[in-house]
């Protein structure tokens, strides 16, 4: 039985359909900070609950362009994962 989700106790939920929504880069981000949020948990670098915090936090901090190349894409990935590192390292 499947029943609907609770987007305020699944935050990253929430926040994935809304990145969808946004559009261009911001996907892009998402997941390349997702990839590093939940490699610095894998190791014991930062909590579980810190790795929507730090999606968030790199979300909020990305300003995407105005049309989409994928040399934006990559662009925002690199960047995405350096803010994401960066804010990762603050918690450890």
């Amino acid at each position: 039985q499947f029943e609907p989700l609770d987007e305020e106790v699944f935050n990253s939920v929430k926040l994935a359909r809304e990145v969808g929504t946004r559009g261009l880069t911001y996907p892009a981000v998402y997941n390349a900070s997702n990839e590093q949020a939940v490699d610095a948990f894998h190791d014991g670098k930062i909590g579980f609950t810190d790795i929507t915090e730090i999606i968030e936090a790199t979300l909020a901090q990305h300003t995407a362009p105005e049309s989409l190349s994928l040399e934006e894409v990559l662009e925002a990935e690199l960047w995405a994962r350096a803010t994401a590192d960066s804010l990762i390292a603050k918690l450890s």
